[in-house]
């Protein structure tokens, strides 16, 4: 008798363990790998001109939506522009996409097609210049190391055959 229930115990515990294990999360973005990418950019930094000390603004990158997105908060030093970025996997291509919103009039621009592959964030975009010249772009966040991120913006006028700088940060985390 002591067997039987002993068996019985065992059986409702391995039960009960496969049903823990095969119930859907609460928050599934918080569990897929893919969604966890771009991770390394969540946080609080001071932002400079790439290779110098001078402070271009600051920046608050937050997981929001369960882990579904990234919302970054961004401030311009000395000027009143400021803006957010809305960054998530696009389900529809299976790719990241970046909606950024700034204070300027201007200040729209969609980034698509991102990729996570050798410790960047590759984004690509077309615009229209004031020409109405079609503008191809690519849009890189360089992962270097948990303290330091990389943002990279250059464009081409010419389907890119010469590419320009558009700009070139370096994130530095806040310390404390």
């Amino acid at each position: 008798m002591k067997t039987k229930s002993l068996l019985l115990i065992l059986l409702m515990m391995c039960c009960s363990l496969f049903v823990k294990a095969q119930a859907p999360s609460a928050l599934p973005c918080m569990d897929d790998a893919q969604s966890k990418e771009f991770n390394f950019w969540i946080g609080e930094w001071d932002v400079y001109a790439t290779g110098t000390q001078t402070l271009v603004g600051h920046s608050v990158v937050q997981q929001v939506s369960g882990g579904c997105a990234i919302l970054e908060n961004w401030t311009e030093q000395h000027s009143p522009n400021s803006g957010k970025s809305l960054n998530y996997v696009d389900r529809a291509t299976n790719k990241w996409k970046q909606t950024w919103i700034g204070s300027e009039r201007k200040g729209q621009q969609d980034f698509v097609n991102g990729e996570y592959t050798d410790s960047a964030m590759r984004f690509t975009f077309e615009r229209m210049n004031a020409q109405g010249q079609k503008i191809i772009g690519r849009f890189i966040f360089y992962n270097l190391g948990p303290d330091k991120v990389r943002q990279f913006n250059e464009t081409s006028a010419d389907s890119g055959k010469t590419w320009k700088t558009a700009y070139d940060f370096t994130y530095i985390r806040k310390k404390g």
